[in-house]
């Protein structure tokens, strides 16, 4: 792996005690995604230093960096000047033209992850499209549910009513759009982005070091 010293700088570097804890809350993740996004955010870091132009992170691991830097004493006085060296600033979109770069950083930034760690950047991470809380969906989704069962419920059969009752957990799990095995609550952006800075490929900010 090229400059492994950074690397190994980059993964021992200790984020304040909470900072996993508080990003599960904020973000409404379970610990465990959030402690798979700082270590993706890592990645993203490591990354930031090899490029030769700037590069964009999912909206997963935007919310991590945006999180980081609010720990000001930790971020510039610890990570920016003791493991990079020099500042590593959050480049964010003001326009159509910077969410159409933004876009074209994170493809590349998606191609350097590949070739950098041998390894496709995994989706629920760095994925293209955001799995959104859709409350609207979610309403009809249950009434379609309800109706299912109560029109097997009428049958009085036993067995058509294991049927509709099983055909009623199916239609929630895939219309819903409540991803259960990510996030504790809907509105995970685990698995992608957002419209907001960058369309749907990225999280709307680039980097860049003095």
């Amino acid at each position: 792996m090229q400059n492994e010293k950074l690397w190994h700088a980059i993964q021992e570097h200790q984020f304040d005690d909470g900072f996993a804890s508080r990003l599960a809350r904020e973000e409404k993740w379970s610990d465990e995604f959030a402690l798979g996004a700082i270590e993706e955010y890592r990645r993203f870091l490591f990354l930031s230093q090899l490029a030769d132009i700037p590069v964009t992170p999912s909206v997963t691991i935007d919310k991590v960096w945006h999180l980081h830097m609010t720990d000001t004493r930790n971020y510039w006085d610890g990570f920016c000047a003791k493991v990079l060296g020099k500042p590593l600033h959050h480049d964010v979109g003001k326009s159509k033209a910077d969410d159409v770069r933004h876009r074209d950083q994170f493809r590349n930034t998606r191609a350097l992850y590949a070739t950098v760690f041998d390894e496709i950047a995994p989706d629920i991470y760095w994925g293209r499209e955001e799995q959104k809380d859709n409350p609207t969906r979610r309403v009809i989704t249950l009434v379609v549910c309800v109706l299912v069962v109560g029109a097997t419920m009428t049958t009085g059969d036993a067995n058509i009513m294991a049927l509709g009752l099983l055909a009623a957990v199916l239609v929630w799990a895939v219309f819903s759009g409540v991803p259960p095995a990510i996030s504790k609550k809907t509105n995970n952006s685990a698995a992608g982005c957002s419209g907001g800075g960058c369309g749907s490929d990225c999280g709307g900010g680039g980097c860049g070091g003095d």
